[in-house]
């Protein structure tokens, strides 16, 4: 199958599909002949070395039609994300040609990221997106969640297909005895990853987190200019002992930081599919997480946690089931590497295939 990919990376390092979509794509070329379109001059350096991508600088007019064949006339487009299209000539040749394409708009759909910029994003998808979702082959969501959570009103027809991960060469053995310490990484967006619920969680149960020398330490970039109020916070409700904030952390720095700690916290109001959620299972760290995380079914069937409700309560009383059962942490790992393994990219790249088809064959029996 000819497949080509449209993205529009600038490759900044704090944004999930800089490694999700380089992952996904690496993996489905392994059984399909594939070629990557960044409709940006800003990718990463690494990125050029492969085979199959090709970028702006290459094809500078933004134009399926100016592509090598086959990928002129590919089978199927697969267009990642959603919103950067928007001002992408690639968007319209898609609505008003023949060329099948599916979307993956990784949680840009979902009812919660739609309430952001609420009255912009309402007039974009009037004049340009809601013809562009609906003129697609199918909406290719991460997690049911994310579908259920975006609904049927940008198209009726749809797929699930998560994100990927490379099992790492090591992984959790131990777990603290003097204490217990928990780490949350990704961007600093209190809204979006739930920051400031989070805070109010912990002030809730403030007691019983000293108690247990309990430390939860935020790692990320600043995105927002955002840390400073939750640091006020902090200070507000007395927490500077409980709740730390770290730089970004990435690469090995991040595989240090996650096999330091015991406990992975996300308590995000929404998110596509996480990838540091499903990285700190492979590294067996048991999950804290709410429904926003788009993964609380999954950690709950496999035992691999503790899940909330997007709400500080309920985070509070998932907080304190972790300090309870602190003692069982190693079966907590053990059943999170487990599910962990339901995410191979060499899974998901022949789940990805199989999918596709499907879709193309249904197309040609209309």
């Amino acid at each position: 199958m000819n497949i080509l990919f449209i993205s529009h990376l600038c490759g900044s390092s704090f944004a999930g599909p800089t490694y999700s979509v380089p992952k996904q794509i690496e993996a489905q070329a392994t059984i399909d002949n594939i070629f990557w379109y960044n409709a940006s001059a800003k990718g990463k350096e690494e990125w050029k070395s492969l085979p199959y991508y090709h970028d702006l600088t290459e094809f500078p007019d933004e134009s399926i039609y100016s592509l090598p064949e086959p990928f002129n006339k590919p089978d199927i487009v697969i267009v990642e994300q959603f919103y950067n299209m928007a001002r992408s000539n690639i968007r319209k040749e898609l609505v008003k040609g023949k060329i099948p394409y599916i979307i993956i708009p990784r949680g840009e759909l979902t009812n919660q990221a739609q309430m952001r910029k609420r009255m912009k994003k309402s007039l974009a998808n009037i004049f340009m997106f809601n013809k562009f979702a609906r003129n697609a082959l199918a909406i290719q969501y991460l997690t049911e969640q994310e579908y259920i959570d975006s609904g049927d009103r940008w198209n009726s027809k749809h797929i699930v297909i998560p994100n990927g991960i490379d099992m790492p060469a090591t992984a959790k053995t131990e777990f603290s005895t003097d204490g217990i310490k928990c780490v949350s990484i990704g961007r600093i967006e209190p809204y979006q990853k739930g920051l400031d619920l989070l805070i109010e969680a912990c002030s809730l149960i403030k007691g019983e987190l000293s108690k247990a020398n309990c430390t939860i330490t935020i790692c990320g970039p600043d995105r927002e200019g955002k840390l400073e109020t939750l640091k006020e916070m902090v200070v507000e409700e007395n927490l500077q002992e409980i709740v730390l904030f770290h730089d970004a952390v990435y690469g090995k720095d991040k595989e240090k930081m996650l096999l330091d700690s015991d406990v992975f916290v996300i308590p995000s109001r929404f998110e596509g599919h996480p990838m540091a959620l499903i990285e700190a299972l492979s590294y067996g760290l048991p999950i804290v997480a709410t429904t926003g995380s788009n993964m609380k079914k999954e950690i709950d069937e496999y035992d691999a946690g503790w899940t909330a409700e997007c709400d500080s309560k309920s985070i509070a009383q998932a907080l304190m089931k972790m300090i309870e059962n602190f003692e069982n942490m190693k079966k907590y790992s053990r059943n999170s590497i487990e599910l962990s393994k339901q995410y191979s990219w060499k899974l998901i790249a022949k789940l990805q295939k199989e999918q596709l088809h499907s879709i193309l064959n249904r197309d040609k029996e209309k």
